[in-house]
């Protein structure tokens, strides 16, 4: 079992720059950095793994702060088999490995002509976090055509969940945090290419429009409150183009951070949680991080 993880392994790098790889280019420093190509590999390191040590695993690096001060666990990416997108004709299906790209799924569908993926053209992410956050956006949902998903716990056991076994809310969902998506299975639903196409279009000419798609962020900042949207209570604290050491908030966007000018992840996180702060004390609503923020602070 070892022999065959060790062979399995791209990569295995020690006190591993793990800020420098997310969207955000901030932050520490990670214990351990493993690239895992296989689920058979991905297995065998749960199982010879203490419980004790955390591990954290991390797709294309957006919707994350690293702290300055590190990840004192495991970072593990996943590679080639978790990357597969195929169509099972016979149960016309959709299987989609959890680290393929929202942009490489929409590209997939379109070729193929199946309807219902467009909106991932506008989220920078991988299929396995988008199941465990919800994640939607332009009218879509990642729940919307999920049929099932395969996770693996700690222990690294597989179990297969339906759709009507997990609770989707909005930016969440039942399935725990220790458990890691490994992939999913959709509904496939044909369009002419030239509908999907048209759609694709739309959402990339909107999306260049409205967010700051060319600076250093690392996606929405917070998730929407009801009966309301952040950014416009960003707004209603005048905190557009708002800035703290190197990091502000997007002048395009005001629920996007930006890392501007080599902004720390404390620098981002301070102004996060003025925001915060700002909006419960004029509007009493509650903002609450899209964002995930992992690791600890540095140490004054």
């Amino acid at each position: 079992m070892f022999k065959d993880l060790i062979n399995d392994l791209v990569k295995i790098k020690y006190n591993f720059e793990i800020g420098k790889k997310t969207w955000f280019g901030t932050g520490g420093r990670s214990f351990l950095f493993l690239k895992i190509n296989t689920l058979k590999s991905l297995v065998a390191f749960l199982k010879i793994t203490p419980k004790k040590i955390p591990i954290l695993i991390i797709g294309g690096g957006s919707n994350i702060i690293v702290r300055d001060g590190g990840f004192k666990g495991i970072i593990i990416r996943l590679g080639t088999e978790f990357k597969k997108i195929s169509i099972d004709k016979k149960k016309s299906l959709l299987e989609i490995g959890s680290a393929s790209k929202d942009s490489e799924i929409s590209s997939f569908c379109l070729k193929k002509e199946i309807g219902g993926f467009e909106f991932l053209k506008g989220i920078p992410g991988t299929l396995g976090g988008n199941i465990k956050m919800n994640a939607g956006c332009y009218g879509g949902l990642i729940s919307d055509s999920l049929v099932s998903c395969t996770v693996l716990n700690r222990n690294g056991r597989l179990k297969t969940l339906k759709k009507s076994q997990i609770k989707f809310e909005y930016r969440k969902t039942s399935i725990h945090e220790d458990e890691i998506v490994v992939s999913a299975k959709f509904k496939i639903n044909f369009q002419k290419r030239s509908v999907i196409a048209t759609k694709l279009k739309k959402i990339s000419h909107v999306r260049s429009k409205t967010q700051p798609i060319s600076s250093r962020t690392g996606g929405s900042t917070f998730a929407n409150p009801a009966n309301s949207s952040a950014w416009k209570l960003i707004d209603g604290i005048s905190y557009r183009g708002k800035k703290l050491g190197g990091a502000s908030v997007s002048a395009k966007h005001s629920n996007f951070l930006i890392n501007e000018n080599f902004a720390t992840s404390l620098d981002l996180e301070l102004l996060g949680e003025e925001i915060r702060e700002k909006v419960w004390k004029k509007f009493k609503i509650k903002l609450d991080w899209e964002l995930k923020r992992v690791g600890k602070f540095n140490k004054i």
